[in-house]
């Protein structure tokens, strides 16, 4: 990163905003000031881990500041790849649905606060091997104010899949892309 005020300013609105958690493959970068942000999350094979019993995994990407948050669109494009044995972990063609809420998937049925920034998008899993599927493409279509006064708000991605066919044992998925994320975050009136 450069020095000077460029870096001053990513660094002052990540402190206002919030920040990504340290994570292996996940870079996110916030700019805007006054409570208006564009965040852009980049995926570099960040490791997601599914277990077969589950069918569906998260991983935190995001710990909003205090305050209520409003989403107020963006876009999304990332390619998936199984990096453990097809055959014996995560299958060839596996139906898989991703999406961004404010809580971390439970169950594989992607629904309510998982799907609370955007909606679950279906993929097919279409790499062989540790190749990384076609990209998957979606946008933030409807706005939302997410109540971060009480607990400051997270935002996950989640993963899974639709049926139990899909998984043979415990896998590994490496998420690949760029997600943007236009927001604001109205302030805490406690």
């Amino acid at each position: 990163m450069t020095r000077g005020l460029p870096r001053t300013l990513v660094r002052a609105a990540a402190r206002e905003a919030g920040l990504a958690p340290p994570r292996p493959g996940l870079k996110a970068v916030t700019t805007g000031q006054g409570g208006a942000f564009r965040t852009v999350f980049s995926f570099n094979g960040m490791p997601v881990p599914v277990t077969d019993a589950q069918a569906y995994a998260s991983q935190k990407i995001f710990d909003f500041t205090d305050g209520k948050v409003r989403i107020k669109g963006g876009t999304a494009r990332l390619q998936f790849a199984v990096v453990t044995a097809r055959a014996a972990t995560i299958n060839d063609n596996a139906a898989l649905t991703w999406s961004l809420g404010s809580a971390p998937a439970s169950s594989a049925t992607l629904a309510s606060t998982m799907v609370n920034v955007l909606a679950s998008t279906a993929r097919t899993l279409d790499g062989a091997g540790a190749t990384l599927s076609t990209a998957s493409t979606a946008d933030i279509a409807a706005a939302a104010t997410l109540d971060g006064t009480t607990t400051p708000v997270d935002l996950y991605l989640n993963l899974a899949f639709a049926t139990g066919i899909d998984i043979d044992a415990d896998g590994m998925i490496a998420v690949t892309g760029t997600i943007t994320l236009l927001w604001e975050n109205w302030g805490d009136n406690a």
